[in-house]
C-alpha cells in the first residue's frame, strides 16, 4: 500500500462520511482494482506545489484512548517538512476518501493505484480542482438510473417514482408498520455495498408493499389530491396517524378520500410565516377523522 500525502488547500475538510461510506463499500465489495487511486509521484510533485505545503493524515480515536475504529474515529492533519518528502510515495490526486479508509487496520484490502501527468504549467492543487470538478451524483441522479437495489420491494418503491410520485412520500407510505427506508440506504443498495440485511430495522414485505400500492392507487385516482401535494411531510405526518390509529389502513384510507377543496383550506394551509411540518399535518388528519366519525 503506497504512503501518501494530501496538499493543503484540498476541499475545506475531510469529510467523516464520505470515509466511512468508502470504508463500506471497501468492507463490502473488496477493492476494484479499475478504479485505482490516483497519486502523482513525490519527486515530481514537490516541483509543483504552488507555494504549498504537504499533509499527513492521521487517524485518532474520537473518544477514549485506542486504536481508532470506524464507528470512533477523528482526522488530524500533520504538516510534513520538506526533508522528510522523500519518505513518502507521492501525493493523492484523487481518492482521499479511499485512502483513510484504508489506513484501519481491520480493513483488508489490495488497492491498486496509478500515477498521473500533471502538465508543464500546472500546479498539484489545480489539477485536482479541475479533476474533481465534475457534477457529483445526487439523490434522484440514484433514483433515475434504474440500477437494482437487489431487493424486490426496493425496487418496486423506486419503480413508482415513473407515476410522478415523490420518492420522500414514497418511502413513507410504503414503510407503514416498520423503519423508513432512507435517501442513503438506497444509495448504498444500488452500489451494491449494502444489501436489505444490512438494514435490520426496515422490515419490507409483500404486506408493506401492498398497503403502499393501495395508498398509491387511492391518490392516484383522488379528484383533490395531485401528486405534488403529496410531499415527503405528507408522508411523515400520514405514516405518524397510521401508527398511532393502530395501524388501522381502513382510518388511512377514510382520511384521505375525506380531503377535498375546502377541507385543504381548512387543514392544510399554514398561517402566514408558519409552513406545513409534518406533525401539522399528522394534526390534520386527526382533526378530518374526528369531524367524519361524527
Amino acid at each position: 500500500m503506497k504512503n501518501l500525502l494530501f496538499i493543503e488547500g484540498n476541499r475545506s475538510g475531510v469529510n467523516k462520511n464520505n470515509v466511512v461510506e468508502s470504508y463500506n463499500k471497501i468492507k463490502g465489495m473488496g477493492f476494484i482494482s479499475s478504479m485505482p487511486i490516483e497519486y502523482l509521484p513525490i519527486e515530481e510533485a514537490v516541483n509543483k506545489l504552488g507555494g504549498r505545503r504537504l499533509l499527513k493524515p492521521v487517524l485518532k480515536r474520537d473518544k477514549g484512548e485506542g486504536i481508532p475504529v470506524i464507528s470512533n474515529f477523528k482526522i488530524e492533519m500533520e504538516v510534513v517538512p520538506e526533508s522528510d518528502y522523500h519518505l513518502y510515495d507521492g501525493v493523492c490526486i484523487d481518492g482521499q476518501h479511499r485512502t483513510l479508509a484504508l489506513m484501519f487496520p481491520e480493513l483488508e484490502a489490495a488497492p491498486t493505484y496509478t500515477k498521473v501527468e500533471i502538465p508543464q504549467d500546472m500546479d498539484v492543487l489545480q489539477y485536482i480542482a479541475l479533476r474533481n470538478n465534475g457534477k457529483p451524483w445526487k439523490n434522484d441522479d440514484f433514483y433515475n438510473s434504474q440500477i437494482s437495489t437487489h431487493d424486490e420491494h426496493a425496487d418496486h418503491i423506486l419503480s413508482k417514482r415513473g407515476e410522478k410520485f415523490i420518492m420522500a412520500f414514497l418511502m413513507n407510505v410504503y414503510t407503514l408498520g416498520t423503519a423508513n427506508l432512507t435517501p442513503n440506504q438506497i444509495k448504498a443498495l444500488q452500489q451494491g455495498y449494502k444489501t436489505m440485511e444490512d438494514f435490520k430495522k426496515v422490515q419490507l414485505s409483500q404486506a408493506t408493499e401492498s398497503v403502499g400500492d393501495s395508498i398509491c392507487q387511492l391518490c392516484d385516482s383522488h379528484l383533490f389530491l395531485t401528486k405534488d401535494k403529496l410531499t415527503g411531510r405528507f408522508g411523515t405526518g400520514l405514516k405518524a396517524f397510521y401508527k398511532n390509529h393502530d395501524a388501522d389502513i381502513e382510518k388511512v384510507k377514510l382520511v384521505l378520500n375525506a380531503i377535498d377543496k375546502t377541507c385543504w383550506e381548512k387543514y392544510f394551509i399554514p398561517t402566514q410565516g408558519q409552513s406545513m411540518e409534518a406533525k401539522a399535518y399528522e394534526d390534520a388528519f386527526n382533526s378530518i377523522l374526528a369531524e367524519v366519525s361524527k
